[in-house]
């Protein structure tokens, strides 16, 4: 150990003793890793707030049936197990999923909306929005602006079974709250489960609306659709096409979640053919650098050998170390500075929290950790070199 921090010292004062050569190395190493760090940030923060924006988005994770067809319970129940999956809900069909939702007070204001059926967990809610009460309602926001209610507000939902001369069913409601604007554009009455196929039984089938509600309870109830969201956006194409795949012709994102995908597997490619060329460089330079270093001072390093110090090839490993971490904390600071430069430029076209370079600890622990290990890489034949110096060539002769 007291031998290793003797070779520390002495290659510590060697970098000490030639302050220019030293500065050249790290500016040098600097400007090689300062634009990598800059492209990497930029990269970052094109492909992450792209990422961000549509993840707050759950529309974007939305996966439906195209049109009406036939599942059972235990279908849905099953394409909710499914680990990319975190939620599922079944849809009526659409004749049944419209009503007319008139406010008490103001029958001028009545409005036509679509029921949407919903229940715990729907990414369109936030979680305290769906009632476990059936006669609680969530309304769309463009719904409630229409109807001018907010939450608490009473309204009452007409029924009408479809033909002429049907019978109409009002029933009281009330709006348990509204959901959040990204929810949805059109009117929307997110309703229970329970709800959604009493109202469906009571349009198609000849029956008394409890009839129709004690009917709806049945567990052997056959839905027409249904809404799925995964958990992640990879997710989305794999799941359209599994879906597709079984013969269910359905309507997502998946290609604008492909071109995304897309773009994020050529902005890394391009990222690190650039990262190797410029770490190729640095390797070289550093490399050359050490080299030469070893090869001037070769009489000094075999005096060292010869009064006994071990292990030379230590010298310039230490060296590019002390060399490595010097230019990459300039490179850090300088693509820092950059990185805010950027996003002090672009922050009016940019959505709020969303930066364009992104310079975080990770691509910092990242790139330092990558910088030691092509410094390491550099000084092996400089240390290898230094290890073979004979002792006697530091004994000069007559």
């Amino acid at each position: 150990m007291k031998q290793m921090l003797l070779i520390g010292r002495l290659a510590w004062r060697d970098v000490l003793s030639e302050k220019i050569m030293a500065l050249c190395l790290i500016v040098g190493l600097a400007a090689t890793a300062a634009p990598l760090l800059v492209i990497a940030g930029l990269r970052a923060g094109l492909v992450e707030g792209l990422r961000a924006s549509l993840l707050e988005d759950p529309r974007i994770r939305e996966i439906s049936n195209a049109g009406n067809r036939d599942f059972d319970a235990a279908w849905l129940a099953a394409l909710g197990r499914r680990p990319e999956v975190v939620f599922v809900s079944p849809r009526t069909r659409t004749l049944a999923a419209s009503a007319l939702l008139v406010p008490p007070d103001r029958p001028q204001d009545a409005r036509r909306v679509e029921l949407l059926p919903s229940h715990a967990g729907d990414p369109l809610l936030t979680p305290a929005d769906m009632p476990a009460d059936p006669s609680g309602i969530v309304l769309s926001a463009p719904a409630a602006a229409a109807l001018h209610v907010r939450a608490g507000d009473g309204l009452d939902l007409h029924v009408a079974r479809l033909g002429e001369g049907a019978a109409q069913e009002i029933l009281p409601v009330r709006v348990a709250a509204v959901a959040p604007q990204r929810a949805t554009a059109h009117d929307t009455a997110f309703v229970a489960l329970r709800l959604a196929q009493t109202v469906e039984v009571f349009r198609e089938d000849p029956l008394s609306w409890p009839d129709a509600w004690a009917k709806a309870g049945q567990s052997a109830h056959v839905w027409a659709g249904f809404r799925l969201y995964v958990r992640r956006l990879d997710d989305v194409p794999a799941e359209d096409a599994a879906l597709r795949a079984a013969g269910i012709d359905v309507v997502s994102r998946a290609g604008d979640v492909s071109g995304l995908l897309t773009l994020d597997r050529r902005m890394t490619l391009l990222f690190r053919l650039t990262a190797c060329m410029g770490v190729a460089g640095f390797v070289a330079s550093l490399a050359a650098g050490l080299w030469a270093n070893v090869e001037r001072k070769r009489l000094s390093l075999a005096t060292l050998r010869f009064v006994g110090v071990p292990f030379l090839g230590g010298f310039p490993l230490i060296q590019a170390q002390i060399l490595a971490i010097g230019g990459i904390a300039l490179a850090l600071c300088g693509a820092a500075l950059v990185g805010r430069v950027i996003n002090h430029q672009f922050a009016q076209v940019l959505p709020p929290g969303h930066p364009l370079c992104i310079i975080d600890g990770r691509l910092c622990v990242l790139a330092s950790a990558l910088t030691i290990a092509g410094a390491f890489l550099a000084s092996a034949a400089a240390a290898f070199r230094a290890g073979r110096i004979d002792p006697w060539e530091g004994v000069s002769t007559p």
